[in-house]
């Protein structure tokens, strides 16, 4: 990732008014009763559509003998919430957030949502300010590197959901229910257990919290716990 070359994209666009309402939440606006313009949602709208468009197309011309449903699970993975926040973290795209106290007093600036969404509003910005070349360079910095590799993750549901909890801070442990083994079948039964981790609030410490947990049944130990992850998966991104 060349921070110099991103450093110059941001920097082209950073004085225009869509970067401002690209990086402006709601509650900044609130609280400074500016309520006549407008926050990053509807950017952020904008940035869904238009980062959905160049991730499908960077998936066809680079895996074109995937099927669609192939490509549809490849182009989850790229999308998703954890991604967008990580990749926003790494380009340090809060740094240009605009709070309220409120929210920065709830470190909405490390809020996978608020990363996440500025990510998609900064992509509107660029397209409006610059047109599509220039996003399609900004995603070859950023998106498109960070997928090299990752397209075998849209097989292994474990290593995706390890990295949604390494993201969220969420402890992720599989717990064998059940070893069965005869001359006629071997059976074994997993279940993927999500935990929140004990956490200080209003000086006091919060419990442990469940927040996930399906069984998965396979012909060995990896093929249960790959199929629990694959359920618990299926509970966090719905189709």
């Amino acid at each position: 990732m060349s921070m110099k070359q991103l450093k110059k994209i941001i920097e082209s666009v950073k004085e225009t008014e869509t970067f401002q309402q690209a990086f402006t939440h709601s509650s900044y606006l609130n609280e400074n009763s500016l309520e006549r313009l407008v926050s990053y949602e509807t950017l952020e709208f904008l940035g869904d559509s238009i980062l959905n468009f160049y991730v499908s197309l960077f998936i066809y011309q680079n895996f074109p003998k995937y099927s669609e449903g192939k490509m549809s699970k490849l182009k989850q993975l790229m999308i998703q919430e954890s991604t967008l926040a990580y990749l926003s973290r790494k380009i340090n795209l809060g740094e240009f957030l605009r709070l309220g106290a409120g929210e920065k007093k709830n470190q909405g600036s490390s809020k996978d949502s608020i990363l996440a969404d500025v990510f998609e509003s900064f992509v509107a910005s660029l397209y409006l300010e610059k047109g599509g070349k220039t996003v399609w360079k900004f995603l070859n910095l950023t998106l498109f590197p960070w997928s090299k590799g990752k397209e075998n993750m849209i097989w292994d549901y474990k290593s995706q959901l390890q990295e949604y909890c390494q993201s969220h801070k969420i402890k992720l442990y599989y717990q064998l229910k059940l070893e069965k083994k005869d001359l006629r079948q071997q059976l074994f039964v997993v279940e993927a257990i999500l935990e929140n981790q004990p956490r200080k609030e209003n000086y006091q410490i919060k419990k442990k919290e469940i927040i996930f947990k399906e069984k998965g049944i396979g012909k060995s130990k990896k093929e249960a716990e790959q199929e629990a992850a694959a359920k618990v998966l299926t509970k966090i991104f719905p189709q």
